[in-house]
């Protein structure tokens, strides 16, 4: 009977424990190494331009589902994480405001599975990409650029500063709904290193989680520092432990450049210890975000919006 049992319990780990732990649990980096980056770098490059730097972060968030964390946080556990969906506003004093991501459409939040959407919060951010003098995406899926892709106008046109992997004709931007018949967002960040795009503000290509995954490095005119990671690092715990996502998604659900998503990480993850200040922004992290003993000092709500 013993011996049965054993027989059984290694055929049931053969065929449902190693896949669940490949799928769910395997977070190996291998000889991933951070990339040649320094702070300092960044900070010559925000203070490259003349101008004034942004004077705060403010942050919508417009949709949100809860989901086993494996999925995104390889090794994390099966209890279910807030997954939210977020764009950021950068005010600058007598100048116009920078956005950092745009939200998603209502019909995106439906296909994505999103058990909770906001078109109001949603409208503020349709609002704020209109008054925008800059508008930057940190990849091309529809919960981070669907919504100025569907949106169009003068934000897609004229204040958008989209990289190559990010316009319509891109393999993954094709499958989003652009508004017109052929946009050409202009001019298009094509530079291939960490460059300055406004006082302030420098953008980190970090082609990984997409072809088209940037990072964006924020000094304000107080000299906070912030880094935003996009789906690089999706939760807060992503880079603090070098978790990627799960091969469940990473490989097959939405499939990613694994190794360079681990090189980033362990680059945010040098980037923090060359300046413990620097707040790192998680792409989806609401409630590492909004809780004040982590000291994010980001605003919930456009108030410029809010107040018209």
């Amino acid at each position: 009977m013993t011996r049965r049992l054993n027989i059984l319990l290694a055929l049931f780990l053969l065929l449902f424990g190693a896949p669940y732990y490949w799928l769910l649990l395997e977070n190996g980096h291998g000889d991933a190494r951070a990339k040649p980056l320094h702070i300092a770098a960044l900070r010559s490059l925000a203070a490259s331009l003349p101008g004034q730097a942004p004077s705060g972060v403010e942050y919508e968030v417009v949709a949100s589902r809860s989901l086993p964390g494996d999925l995104f946080v390889a090794g994390a556990g099966l209890k279910r994480k807030l997954v939210a969906v977020m764009a950021w506003r950068l005010p600058v004093p007598g100048g116009k405001p920078i956005l950092i991501d745009s939200g998603l459409t209502a019909s995106d939040a439906k296909s994505m599975g999103m058990t909770h959407f906001s078109p109001a919060n949603q409208a503020r951010v349709e609002q704020a990409m209109d008054g925008a003098g800059t508008i930057l995406v940190t990849h091309e899926h529809p919960d981070h650029l669907g919504a100025l892709a569907a949106h169009g106008g003068a934000a897609l046109q004229q204040a958008a500063r989209l990289n190559p992997a990010q316009l319509p004709s891109a393999p993954l931007a094709t499958r989003l709904r652009w508004s017109g018949p052929d946009p050409r967002p202009d001019p298009v960040l094509s530079t291939a290193a960490p460059a300055a795009l406004a006082p302030g503000v420098v953008v980190i290509p970090a082609p990984s989680h997409t072809p088209g995954s940037q990072m964006v490095y924020v000094r304000l005119a107080n000299g906070r520092e912030y880094l935003f990671t996009g789906d690089i690092a999706t939760f807060a715990q992503s880079w603090i432990e070098t978790r990627a996502r799960s091969r469940l998604v990473g490989d097959w659900i939405a499939p990613e450049d694994r190794a360079e998503v681990y090189s980033w990480l362990l680059t945010i993850k040098a980037l923090k210890q060359e300046n413990p200040r620097l707040i790192v922004i998680p792409g989806h992290d609401f409630r590492w975000i909004a809780d004040e003993a982590n000291s994010v000092g980001a605003s919930e709500g456009f108030t410029s919006a809010r107040s018209r």
